[in-house]
């Protein structure tokens, strides 16, 4: 598994290193694009520069981490001319850049080096799990290739760079793997981490709720009320109410730093002016307003598409095979991007946490599905590094 793993990273340390190349040798252009200049921190100043290996991991989302361990979050946010609320760090949570500031400080090695250690360390403890949970449920060989398409797949790269995506995905499945082992109380030790250190955790609150129904269901359609004892089914309550609880929590805090009760909502809209405008928060509006404002009732019906072929592939018997909290938990998080996230270049990249799904035993049984899904991710990685990580932050 660790070998396979490694052997995922050579290829995207390789894909970054050509990338870098390629930038480097016009001028930190890609000769197929206009791209600007990165900036780097020196001496307290943000200056053009044209980043190492390090500093490359280090971009887009890197540098919002690196200035939160450097200077923390603002007290007061900063406006727009027309006076709403500006892009800042507030978006971005603090778990992961204080844990590689930590270490940076221990170490005494720069933030940008650790970074990439560190997120390259968790993807390796995030593929275990992963592999742990589907194996659990439905074998070896569905589990090796959802581990190998996971490790080896379009935005693979992301594993080993400055974004907290690796510390989130470990601690995601870390809650997840104790769930299904029914450990309730353990598991809200990564999922309160989980919860500061990248927006989704809420999920589980909701995952938690679904399992409880479902075991409850069982063990009245079984007659045996022991086969879910009262004891277990408090430990669930409870576990559901803190997993609710701190989902929220990081909302509450930006709210008294800056005495700005919408703070961090306020935060996460901006970064939509660009797409739709200024706008207030609507639940479950986004995903229809941006594929309407462009492609009209055909943009809506991919929409609502979407939402239905995923509904049906949950609903399959190999599908179902993966368990109720794989299941619950996919649900809960595809739930929570319906109603908060607007889909731009990013949505590659959370949608990453739906990863167990692809355990589904359908794609494991058929040599084909199988080479498919490995070969394809792969042959896709270098186009996203292309696209996604040197044009548009992913």
């Amino acid at each position: 598994m660790l070998g396979m793993y490694a052997a995922s990273r050579i290829y995207s340390t390789l894909l970054l290193l050509i990338g870098l190349w390629v930038a480097t040798a016009h001028g930190w252009r890609m000769p197929w694009l206009t791209d600007t200049p990165t900036f780097a921190r020196i001496d307290g100043v943000w200056v053009p520069h044209t980043p190492d290996f390090f500093g490359l991991g280090g971009l887009w989302d890197g540098v919002h981490y690196q200035q939160i361990a450097d200077q923390g979050y603002p007290s007061v946010l900063p406006r727009t001319a027309s006076g709403t609320i500006a892009p800042n760090d507030w978006a971005f949570l603090p778990a992961y850049p204080l844990f590689v500031a930590a270490f940076a400080a221990v170490l005494h090695a720069p933030f940008e080096v650790l970074a990439v250690i560190v997120s390259a360390l968790f993807g390796a403890g995030a593929t275990v799990l992963l592999y742990l949970m589907v194996r659990d449920r439905v074998g070896h060989r569905p589990a090796m290739l959802a581990a190998t398409v996971f490790s080896f797949g379009p935005l693979a790269f992301l594993l080993q760079v400055g974004y907290a995506e690796s510390m989130f995905l470990f601690l995601l499945f870390a809650a997840m793997y104790l769930m299904q082992r029914r450990r309730w109380g353990l598991m809200l030790v990564p999922a309160a981490l989980a919860a500061f250190t990248r927006p989704g955790e809420v999920a589980l609150a909701l995952a938690i709720a679904v399992v409880f129904v479902v075991r409850l269901r069982q063990a009245r359609s079984a007659g045996d009320p022991a086969a879910f004892p009262v004891r277990e089914r408090v430990a669930m309550v409870v576990a559901t109410a803190v997993t609710g609880l701190v989902g929220f929590a990081w909302p509450l805090v930006a709210w008294i730093v800056t005495g700005v009760p919408n703070a961090y909502t306020a935060t996460e809209l901006s970064w939509r002016d660009g797409f739709l405008g200024h706008t207030d928060f609507r639940p479950f509006t986004a995903w229809f307003e941006l594929f309407g404002r462009y492609l009209g009732a055909f943009g809506v019906a991919i929409v609502v598409a979407a939402i239905l072929g995923f509904a049906w592939w949950l609903t399959r018997p190999t599908t179902r095979s993966l368990g109720p909290v794989i299941l619950s938990t996919a649900a809960s998080y595809a739930l929570y991007l319906l109603a908060v996230f607007m889909p731009q270049q990013s949505v590659f990249r959370v949608a990453i946490p739906l990863a167990p799904l692809l355990g589904d035993p359908r794609f494991a049984e058929r040599d084909l599905w199988r080479r498919m899904l490995v070969g394809l991710g792969a042959l896709a990685q270098p186009v996203c590094v292309a696209v996604l990580w040197f044009y548009a932050n992913p």
